[in-house]
C-alpha cells in the first residue's frame, strides 16, 4: 500500500486540481467551492473528461475517516484530513 498526500486546507480562495491513481488508473480530481451550498465539492473525471463522481467534501478526523470514494473505487480510499490540511489517497 502507498499513500499520496495533496495539500488542501479548505481555506483556499480558488479550486484545487490533482491527479491521483485510483484503483490503478490516473483520474482528474478537482475540488470546487459551491457558493449556493456553501461547501466544497469533489469532482472526479476520467482521462476523456467524463465525470464519474461529484460529492460533497466531508472532513475526517486524524484517527478515523470517511472514505470519499467508497462504492465507486474498491482498492483505493480517499480522506480529507482537515486538521492536517491534506487529501490522503491510499492504494
Amino acid at each position: 500500500m502507498s499513500t499520496e498526500l495533496y495539500p488542501f486546507t479548505g481555506d483556499e480562495q480558488q479550486s484545487m486540481a490533482f491527479t491521483p491513481v485510483l484503483d490503478g488508473s490516473v483520474y482528474d480530481c478537482q475540488i470546487k467551492w459551491n457558493i449556493a451550498a456553501q461547501r466544497w465539492y469533489l469532482n472526479i473525471s476520467d482521462n476523456s473528461g467524463s465525470r464519474l463522481l461529484t460529492i460533497p467534501l466531508i472532513e475526517s478526523t486524524t484517527n478515523s475517516g470517511i472514505n470519499l470514494i467508497a462504492g465507486i473505487f474498491s482498492e483505493t480510499v480517499m480522506y480529507w484530513r482537515g486538521s492536517n490540511g491534506q487529501i490522503e489517497v491510499t492504494s
